[in-house]
């Protein structure tokens, strides 16, 4: 049962970062391409490039908080389908708990400087302040 029950822990905490990540990327390829496409002349692009370049334009500042449940020492290899009303409150409050605590570190939660892209905070990675 232990196995089980870490098999899903990282199996889904896993997956939330891998997404955040790839996303990340995502977003920082876009803004090289951004700053490659602005050295070239525009006579010296297609169409498609001069679009691709001005849709990259004006990527957002993003700051990302992770906020991933952290199972219980009691809760089994049942987890992620038991809805038991005891069970959905022990999780809201622990999701209400871990908004709280993120809310207190004013540095998580002001949007990251020009130019910086993404930033993630991962509430319980992070040291507290």
């Amino acid at each position: 049962h232990d196995v089980m029950a870490r098999h899903k822990d990282i199996m889904y905490s896993s997956r939330t970062r891998y997404n955040t990540d790839m996303y990340r990327k995502t977003h920082n390829l876009r803004a090289r391409l951004y700053k490659a496409l602005s050295k070239i002349p525009d006579e010296q692009l297609s169409e498609e490039e001069r679009h691709l370049r001005d849709s990259n334009s004006a990527l957002p500042s993003i700051a990302i908080l992770q906020l991933i449940y952290q199972q219980k020492a009691y809760e089994g290899h049942a987890k992620d389908h038991e809805f038991s009303g005891t069970s959905m409150r022990e999780h809201w409050m622990s999701g209400h708990e871990d908004t709280k605590r993120t809310l207190q570190r004013r540095d998580w939660i002001k949007m990251p400087e020009n130019g910086m892209g993404i930033v993630v905070h991962d509430v319980h990675r992070e040291s507290e302040v």
